[in-house]
């Protein structure tokens, strides 16, 4: 117990002893029986530990051989399955590769109609390329014939105009 001031050594000594005698108390009528108990709780453990491993010995070897069928069964069923999911997937990708083949027989058949279609637009086309050129040619040759006229007119009319010059000289 303490005053005011803090813990006085009567008052430790005090707390001290209710302390030790809580301590003894605990020891002498909780922990002492309860390892008593749990030592002869042990011992009986181990005797009856002894006489279960036997048939425990002649239970895990029978388990041993039941569990080594049921792996073997288990094996079996998984390998089973496996080939059922094998056969099914082989069955979906030959029915995929079906669809896929005749997209692209179909894709095939319709690239080489196009393929003639522009083949006939291509020759069109070079015939309408002959066709402008020829033009382009025929046009080409006016073209320069017209030119040449004009110069010819030209230098008619300019030789027209000096004439006009000297007459209006000799006139003036």
């Amino acid at each position: 117990m303490t005053n005011g001031t803090g813990p006085t050594p009567e008052s430790n000594a005090s707390d001290i002893a209710q302390l030790t005698q809580a301590i003894s108390m605990l020891v002498s009528q909780f922990i002492r029986p309860n390892a008593q108990q749990a030592n002869a709780n042990r011992e009986t453990l181990d005797r009856i530990a002894n006489l279960l491993q036997g048939h425990a010995e002649g239970l895990l070897n029978l388990e041993l051989r039941l569990d080594q069928i049921e792996d073997i069964a288990r094996a079996t069923a998984q390998q089973q399955q496996l080939n059922a999911q094998q056969i099914a997937q082989n069955v979906e990708s030959i029915a995929a590769f079906d669809t896929r083949l005749e997209e692209t027989r179909q894709l095939v058949a319709k690239n080489a109609s196009d393929i003639a279609q522009i083949t006939v637009k291509q020759d069109r086309s070079a015939q309408l390329i002959e066709s402008n050129a020829q033009l382009i040619e025929s046009n080409a040759q006016e073209v320069a014939a017209l030119a040449e006229a004009s110069r010819t007119q030209l230098a008619a009319i300019i030789g027209n105009g000096r004439r006009i010059d000297r007459l209006e000289q000799q006139a003036s």
